[in-house]
C-alpha cells in the first residue's frame, strides 16, 4: 500500500473511469446526522450491482449424493460436477437450511473470506409484493410488475420497493432522512447514473451531484480554475452569462454548474496522501469500466476518507458489474473475476483497517431458470446474493435454500420463487447504517408486508 499525491491519483482516475468519477462526492459539508441513530464512528455501504442476472445456482450448489443428483439433473449439460465445488461448513443459525453446499472452484476468495466468517450468503432473494407459495402464485396471487424484464426488474430492486412505483431510489430516500439540510454528497457513484441513488432532495436541484467530478471537468477542460484551455473558458464563460438567463431551468443549471467548477479549489489539498492498492485486476469480459477498476477507485477514496470534515459520516457507493445475462454461458469468468475483486477489495479495506465500517453487498436483476435452454439459461426469478465485511455475521446462509430439481416446490415455471424480500434483505443492511425503525418503513415502504425486517446478518 502506497501514497500517492492528489495529482497522479486524479489523472489515473481520468483513465480509469472518465465521465463517471465520484470524486466530487466526498466533497462537502458533512454535517451531522440529524435523523440517523449514529455513535461517531464511519460507515459505508458498497452495492455491487451484477448486471444482466445472475445464475447463482452455480455459484452455490448442493454437493450431498442425493440433492447433488436432483441438482444434477435439473440443470442438466451446465451443471456443476461435484469436484468443481469447494464444501463449506455454516453455522445454520436460522435453523433453515441441512444440506451441505459448495461454492464453484473459481470463487476461491469467497470461499476463504466465507470461511473466515467476512462473507455470507443470502439465500433465494428477489422481488415481492407479499410472501407467495407455488399454489399462490399459481391461483394469481399478485406478483411483481413484469417478472423477468431486466430494466423492470433491476429498477424495482433500486427502487427498493416492488409494491409500488417509487420516484427515488432507496439509496436516495437513505439520504433525504439522514441529511434534512441536503448533502449533494451523501451518495457516490463509480458505475455510473443509477435508479439507486435518485431522486432525492439533492436531486429535485436539477442535476446529479454523484456524478460530477473534479477530474471530469479537467478531463473535458471545463474553466481554468480546473486546468482547462481556451475551450474550457468558452464553456465557463457561457455558464457564467446563463446564470442570469430569464429561462428558470436554464439559468439554475449554468448557477449549479460554476459552482460546481468554483467548488475545485476546496480540493486543494484533499487529495493528497491517497493510498494506491495492489491486487486489482481488469478481469475478462467486461463492458464499461471494470469491476476491479471501481472497487480499487472505491477503495482509494475510502483512504482519504479523514481528511473529509465533520464527525458522523455515512456514504453509500455503488459499483456496476456488467455482463451477467447470460443465455449462452454460465457466468464462469464473471464469478471468478467477482470473487477475486471482492477479495482484493477486502484485503483492501484490512491494510486501512477499516473492513468493520465498510459492508459490501451484491444485487442483481434477478436470478436464472433452473433448466438449461441449451447453451446457458433464460431470466430467472429468485437468486442469491453475497454480504462482505468485518460487521457481517459471516460463514451463515440466511433465508432458506430452494429445492433445486425437477418439478420443484420451491419454482414456478421453471423460475425458483423468492423466500426473501429485496426489502428484508437490504433494511437490514440499512439498519446496520443507522436507519431507525420508522426510518426503514420510510425507506422501504413495503417492508411492512414481510415479518423479517432484520435478518440477523449483520453483527
Amino acid at each position: 500500500m502506497m501514497k500517492t499525491k492528489r495529482r497522479d491519483f486524479l489523472k489515473k482516475s481520468i483513465v480509469s473511469v472518465a465521465a463517471v468519477s465520484p470524486l466530487m462526492a466526498l466533497l462537502g459539508s458533512l454535517e451531522k446526522l440529524e435523523a440517523a441513530q449514529t455513535d461517531g464512528e464511519y460507515k459505508a455501504i458498497v452495492c455491487v450491482l451484477l448486471e444482466g442476472g445472475c445464475d447463482a445456482f452455480n455459484m452455490v450448489a448442493p454437493i450431498q449424493d442425493s440433492a447433488y443428483a436432483d441438482y444434477k439433473a435439473v440443470r442438466g449439460d451446465i451443471a456443476l460436477n461435484q469436484d468443481e465445488l469447494l464444501p463449506f461448513l455454516y453455522a445454520n443459525q436460522n435453523g433453515l437450511n441441512s444440506l451441505a453446499y459448495g461454492m464453484r472452484n473459481n470463487m476461491t476468495q469467497m470461499h476463504q473470506l466465507f470461511e473466515a466468517k467476512k462473507l455470507s450468503i443470502i439465500a433465494n432473494v428477489g422481488t415481492l409484493v407479499k410472501p407467495v407459495t407455488q399454489s399462490e402464485v399459481l391461483n394469481g396471487v399478485a406478483v411483481p410488475t413484469q417478472l423477468f424484464a431486466h430494466n423492470t426488474q433491476r429498477a424495482l430492486w433500486m427502487l427498493g420497493n416492488a409494491k409500488d412505483i417509487e420516484k427515488n431510489g432507496w439509496a436516495g430516500r437513505t439520504a433525504d432522512l439522514f441529511y434534512p439540510t441536503p448533502n449533494p454528497y451523501f451518495n457516490i457513484t463509480v458505475g455510473g447514473n443509477n435508479i439507486l441513488q435518485s431522486g432525492g432532495n439533492v436531486e429535485s436541484l436539477g442535476f446529479s451531484e454523484a456524478t460530477i467530478s473534479p477530474d471530469t471537468m479537467e478531463y473535458y477542460g471545463f474553466g481554468p480554475k480546473s486546468g482547462g484551455g481556451e475551450l474550457g473558458s468558452v464553456y465557463q464563460k457561457i455558464y457564467e452569462q446563463q446564470q442570469s438567463a430569464n429561462h428558470k431551468l436554464l439559468a439554475t443549471f449554468a448557477k449549479r454548474r460554476v459552482e460546481k467548477l468554483s467548488q475545485q479549489i476546496t480540493l486543494k489539498n484533499l487529495f493528497d496522501g491517497v493510498e494506491t492498492f495492489d491486487g486489482f485486476t481488469t478481469g475478462v469480459h467486461e463492458t464499461g469500466v471494470s469491476l476491479g477498476k471501481q472497487l480499487e477507485l472505491v477503495a482509494q477514496i475510502l483512504s482519504i476518507k479523514d481528511n473529509f470534515p465533520g464527525e458522523k459520516k455515512r456514504q453509500i457507493f455503488f459499483v456496476n458489474h456488467h455482463g451477467w445475462d447470460t443465455h449462452d454461458g454460465d457466468n464462469e469468468h464473471q464469478v471468478g473475476y467477482l470473487s477475486d475483486s471482492l477479495g482484493a477489495f477486502n484485503i483492501a479495506l484490512e491494510k486501512m483497517g477499516i473492513e468493520n465500517s465498510v459492508t459490501t453487498f451484491t444485487i442483481s436483476d434477478f436470478g436464472r431458470s433452473l433448466t438449461p435452454n441449451g447453451a446457458g439459461t433464460d431470466h430467472g426469478w429468485g437468486g442469491h446474493s453475497f454480504v462482505m465485511g468485518g460487521a457481517v455475521n459471516g460463514g451463515d446462509i440466511f433465508g432458506k435454500m430452494p429445492a433445486l430439481q425437477k418439478n420443484s416446490p420451491d419454482a414456478w415455471s421453471d423460475r425458483i420463487i423468492p423466500t426473501t424480500s429485496v426489502e428484508s434483505y437490504l433494511a437490514t443492511i440499512v439498519k446496520w447504517f443507522g436507519a431507525t425503525e420508522s426510518e426503514l418503513d420510510v425507506i422501504f415502504p413495503n417492508l411492512k408486508a414481510f415479518s423479517q425486517r432484520d435478518m440477523g446478518f449483520m453483527k
